[in-house]
């Protein structure tokens, strides 16, 4: 059973509230800017929509009938609710409001997100960011879900110098005068390579500088792993300096010289124009380039 829309408009609802407030029709009529005449049809035919008389009248006063007393909640409510859908839909509009889904690759969240989202959210509090951590490959399938493989659109944000993360053990550890060279012969922890990520090729090509390629590879997940597993003496790592963030027992780094750089990048699907969007690269590109 479909239920049949009321026949009483919105204009006429906010009349019948404000005779309710003022129980009188002269003083109801000039806050809305009209004649008496035309203010009493308008609420003739909110009581006609109703099905039931809403005010008791004579030459001298005003009442709300119970029936009357009884609808003055809900048409407040239908009001209000309309005029905070109103402000809402203007919000999601301008790119004040709505909810933004923010993938990010597990660096970035050493140092970039501590300071990008906080901003984010002091700016545009209306704006609920869901935060989802993925590694390259997953990170650019999510962007594309859904759609016929969308041109992807980089946004650089940062670059940053590598570190090569050592044991404390390690005798280029406390070496002053340590040089990437001096990881020749050491067994290598590394993810895996795919063309989604730059980090093993770029690894590659530090060592190159180097004189040497890395031997006894081992590959593992995410940069967590490798760092862990360097801890435990497994071997060295290559990783962009971000994670000088974390300083962990058993653990050195050191500073690693190359025009070869980690970029840390916004990507957001091509013609995905939405303000928030913008909004949210905008303010990650004034973030690292302070």
């Amino acid at each position: 059973m479909s239920l049949r829309p009321p026949h009483v408009e919105l204009r006429h609802l906010h009349a019948f509230l404000v005779v309710a407030e003022e129980l009188h029709f002269g003083r109801a009529a000039t806050r809305l800017g009209i004649a008496q005449p035309p203010l009493s049809q308008q609420i003739k035919r909110v009581e006609e929509g109703v099905g039931q008389r809403l005010f008791d009248r004579d030459t001298r006063n005003v009442s709300l009938t119970p029936a009357g007393a009884a609808f003055v909640e809900t048409a407040r409510a239908v009001l209000q609710q309309l005029s905070a859908g109103i402000a809402r839909a203007r919000d999601v509009g301008a790119g004040e409001a709505g909810r933004l889904a923010v993938g990010f690759t597990p660096t970035t969240a050493l140092r970039l997100l501590p300071r990008l989202v906080p901003a984010f959210r002091a700016e545009y509090p209306k704006i609920e960011v869901e935060l989802i951590e993925l590694m390259p490959a997953p990170l650019l399938e999510a962007l594309r879900s859904g759609t016929p493989m969308p041109d992807i659109l980089p946004t650089l944000l940062h670059e940053e110098s590598y570190v090569a993360v050592l044991p404390a053990a390690h005798p280029g550890a406390a070496d002053p005068r340590f040089h990437l060279s001096d990881l020749t012969g050491d067994p290598f922890i590394l993810f895996p390579n795919n063309a989604e990520s730059q980090t093993v090729a770029r690894v590659f090509g530090l060592c190159a500088e180097a004189g040497f390629v890395p031997r006894g590879v081992q590959q593992v997940p995410g940069w967590q792993t490798a760092i862990a597993m360097v801890g435990s003496g497994v071997g060295v790592t290559i990783l962009p300096e971000s994670v000088e963030n974390l300083q962990l027992p058993g653990i050195v780094y050191r500073r690693i010289e190359s025009p070869i750089r980690s970029q840390i990048a916004a990507l957001r699907r091509a013609g995905d124009e939405r303000p928030m969007v913008t909004a949210f690269i905008s303010i990650g590109t004034s973030i690292m380039s302070a």
